[in-house]
């Protein structure tokens, strides 16, 4: 009980309770597998909305009822929606994250919440995963669509990461299982918002080369030892390789 009410205590901090959530809807919660049965009407809601906040999710993903209904008509002792007992299962995990896996390390320790893993979407999945998968399945078009669908809503945000380091290491990925075009579609969408990328230009050098195009790798090899010339021990070779007469 302890480690549950723990938890639960640990999504409070920093929540704004909408007003739509306050009628008395949680003072006589029914069908509980995991949170106590003696859960307060407050900690309940305020757990409810941290689920909210973490996942992404709205009441009627997981609940019986209309979205945009009061919450008074949902039916939320129904077991119907399969996303319902899933997070559950996810519930349990994170318990026995923090309790068998974390509470042993002693005070100084971080407490598993949803919202470390989920960041505020309902796919917990990495940036470099989700453009991949864009990239494989529909090319240039769909890796240019979803970067810019997922920087426009979420820069700035913690739920996707568009650092160069990460954006740089799917546009590696891309060369590495033969997609060069998109690659090369990766590689423009990080210098159209970073020109000074060190990964991107260096990147673009290489996939020049591997290309043929001698004078685009030539330019970007220069480009990058201008951005960061303690690279030029290892790129200086290059760039004399491909300036040599053939």
């Amino acid at each position: 009980m302890r480690k549950i009410l723990t938890f639960v205590s640990g999504l409070l901090i920093g929540l704004v309770l909408s007003p739509r959530l306050q009628a008395g809807i949680f003072d006589d919660p029914q069908n509980l597998e995991v949170l106590p049965d003696t859960i307060s009407a407050e900690t309940l809601r305020a757990t409810m909305k941290g689920f909210s906040m973490g996942t992404g999710l709205r009441c009627s993903n997981c609940h019986e009822g209309e979205e945009g209904a009061d919450l008074s008509t949902y039916d939320f002792a129904s077991d119907e929606k399969e996303l319902k007992q899933v997070a559950r299962q996810m519930l349990k995990m994170v318990m026995a994250i923090n309790g068998e896996y974390l509470e042993p390390l002693g005070e100084d320790h971080t407490q598993v919440q949803c919202v470390t893993c989920h960041r505020g979407v309902k796919v917990p999945r990495m940036t470099q995963e989700v453009l991949m998968q864009a990239a494989t399945k529909s090319g240039v078009e769909g890796l240019n669509k979803t970067y810019r669908e997922l920087r426009g809503r979420y820069y700035g945000t913690h739920s996707y990461d568009f650092s160069d380091l990460t954006l740089a290491g799917t546009a590696q990925g891309l060369m590495q299982s033969g997609r060069p075009d998109e690659a090369a579609a990766m590689l423009d969408l990080i210098l159209e918002d970073n020109p000074d990328s060190f990964n991107a230009n260096f990147l673009y050098g290489e996939l020049s080369s591997q290309r043929g195009d001698r004078q685009a790798a030539l330019a970007y090899y220069r480009k990058a030892m201008e951005i960061n010339p303690r690279a030029a021990p290892m790129l200086q070779p290059k760039v004399d390789a491909l300036s040599a007469p053939e």
